[in-house]
């Protein structure tokens, strides 16, 4: 891989980690397709969109946004900004992460109605995925 004007480019800074992520197809709730929504308390975050299309629902200080999401498409966010992916179909996103395996080991809070927050065993059955998958 080659950088700025044909140079060896630099790896990416230590603790990044980039995963390859197929958005969930399953409809949620509000009769969308894909995930749930949340936030990172420490980690940035951004996608590169590979294939497939949807949007990114995002919600911070400066309010609640959209962003479509198509092949090409690069989007970057901050720590503490909501964040849901919608997948419109085979949706396929390249996602780069700070602080790698800090979000899937704690840093990761889901955001759910009050209704699924009354005990442990409510939330657990809430964020449980479908089928048992991994």
């Amino acid at each position: 891989m080659t950088g700025h004007r044909g140079g060896p480019s630099l790896p990416l800074p230590g603790g990044i980690g980039v995963s390859r992520l197929c958005v969930y197809d399953s409809v949620a709730p509000d009769g969308d397709a894909g995930g749930t929504p949340h936030l990172h308390l420490c980690c940035a975050e951004a996608y590169v969109v590979v294939a497939g299309a949807g949007l990114v629902q995002t919600l911070t200080l400066a309010g609640y946004d959209e962003t479509p999401l198509r092949p090409g498409t690069v989007v970057w966010f901050g720590p503490g900004t909501i964040h849901r992916l919608v997948n419109h179909g085979a949706l396929q996103i390249v996602v780069l992460m700070q602080n790698s395996g800090l979000p899937e080991a704690g840093d990761a809070v889901l955001t759910l109605p009050p209704e699924h927050l009354t005990d442990p065993a409510t939330y657990a059955a809430a964020t449980a995925l479908p089928g048992g998958g991994a």
